[in-house]
């Protein structure tokens, strides 16, 4: 179990990674058609279908982790549970996001309804990327060490004196003279 301080600093961690990813996105992406043009019955609708697509790419990622883990391959399965927090993250978000546009739709308050069918427009996009990335990792090259063996050949031709223990300097015969003649 987390404790409580952890936990709400990870949250808070995952919260602004999150609205920093979609915020980056929106500016990167600029207003492709402005959700003003879009009526409310459209918004609803489209929002639902985007929860409903984004729900099926989750399970599609669920499927493909539960392939890396039946491999046994760790690396493979590390790398697609990252790809699938991030589509939970955003499937909460996007949910989230749902209810409150049909609030805004509701009480006609519709900047607020603009902002979150922005979310609702954009994160879906990420979704298909994540998928795709996760699918990447199965394609990925992963090895798994345990129970790796390593076999050295020495070559024959090797020179048999052991240069990593030389032998000790001989003794000094002779004493040098005095490098200082006041001695």
């Amino acid at each position: 179990m987390i404790p409580l301080p952890r936990a709400a600093g990870e949250l808070a961690r995952r919260a602004g990674l999150l609205t920093c990813l979609l915020t980056g996105m929106a500016l990167a992406e600029g207003p492709t058609s402005r959700s003003a043009d879009v009526s409310d019955d459209e918004k609803v609708k489209h929002s639902s279908q985007a929860i409903k697509r984004m729900r099926e790419v989750m399970g599609e990622v669920f499927a493909t982790l539960k392939t890396a883990r039946d491999e046994h391959d760790v690396v493979k399965a590390a790398c697609v549970n990252e790809n699938l927090t991030q589509i939970k993250a955003l499937v909460r978000i996007c949910e989230q996001a749902d209810l409150s546009m049909q609030e805004a739709i509701a009480t006609r308050n519709s900047a607020r309804a603009e902002d979150e069918y922005t979310k609702l427009t954009i994160a879906p996009r990420r979704v298909e990327e994540l998928r795709g990335k996760a699918e990447e990792c199965m394609g990925q090259l992963a090895f798994q060490t345990v129970g790796l063996t390593v076999e050295v050949e020495e070559p024959k031709d090797l020179p048999q004196k052991d240069v990593t223990h030389p032998p000790d300097a001989p003794p000094v015969l002779v004493r040098p003279p005095p490098a200082s003649p006041t001695l």
